[in-house]
């Protein structure tokens, strides 16, 4: 996400997915009558974990981690979309490991990489730095603040990263939270999903509150224009809800082994991008409500 723009540890294998990002009960996939499909890529893409849209030019970008996770393979790569899914460069930018969420600032695209901040220079498409962060294990989720702070999540530790004047730093100490990942910023606050809750972090004071609870992960953290919160659990459910109450399943394609890892709202259209994980595509959603 930015002018301001936002942006998205299996522990150490795929294996450990189930243990971080629960499945959901079995049954059928699911559509509530707020959400209507969009359109759809082809499936050409290699592990997609996070989207992003950046409304200077309209287009979208994507973290393919191309392998696994926590890989130190420089196989990962981002790709570059039309607004209607078509693609424009599969291979957008190289030589990253397993690119995960990411945020845009002054013509700059910032990817977390397992254990460092890679910054990429969007109109030359060079990685121009890695800032490699102490004691990071398993960076997953970026937003950015009002000043143009980048913030990272590290899922494995439960630390949240700093990013400022380049250098970046831990700015709340691994611990602080259980499996932290979707990470947003609106009117003066941080807003961080964990294990079974979202929370607002105060910026200047690092006070936390916890505004909503529910069973299961946050991989993907949105905000529509009513303030509500729209999340996704990696099984493959997305869901909304209003703070201080209980969430409502806009889909859940969970059965049909279609994951929804890192989303990205665009806010003005109500169009929700949806990274499919091992389905290789993305997938866009009109929210009519």
């Amino acid at each position: 996400m930015k002018t301001f723009i936002h942006f998205s540890h299996l522990a150490f294998a795929f294996i450990s997915l189930a243990f971080f990002f629960p499945q959901s009960a079995k049954g059928q996939s699911v559509f509530s009558d707020q959400v209507q499909k969009s359109w759809q890529s082809k499936a050409v893409f290699q592990v997609p974990e996070s989207v992003i849209y950046n409304p200077q030019g309209e287009m979208i970008y994507v973290a393919n981690i191309n392998g696994n996770p926590t890989d130190r393979d420089e196989n990962g790569f981002i790709s570059q979309l039309e607004a209607d899914g078509r693609i424009v460069r599969l291979e957008w930018a190289v030589g990253l490991h397993a690119p995960k969420g990411m945020a845009i600032s002054d013509g700059k695209l910032y990817v977390a990489d397992i254990y460092r901040l890679a910054e990429i220079d969007m109109e030359s498409r060079r990685i121009i730095n890695y800032y490699e962060a102490a004691d990071a294990q398993f960076l997953n989720d970026v937003t950015l603040d009002g000043d143009g702070n980048v913030y990272v999540s590290d899922m494995a530790t439960g630390a949240v990263y700093k990013f400022a004047n380049g250098k970046i730093e831990p700015w709340l100490p691994a611990g602080t939270f259980e499996k932290c990942n979707g990470m947003n910023y609106r009117d003066g606050l941080l807003y961080l999903g964990a294990k079974g809750k979202i929370v607002s972090i105060d910026p200047k004071t690092k006070t936390i509150l916890t505004v909503a609870e529910f069973d299961g992960g946050v991989d993907g953290l949105e905000i529509d224009q009513q303030g509500r919160f729209v999340f996704s659990d990696w099984s493959g459910k997305v869901q909304r809800v209003k703070a201080g109450e209980e969430p409502e399943v806009l889909f859940n394609t969970t059965d049909n082994k279609i994951n929804a890892a890192d989303i990205y709202l665009i806010t003005d259209k109500n169009i929700l991008l949806v990274p499919t994980f091992f389905d290789n595509r993305i997938m866009a959603y009109k929210l009519l409500d």
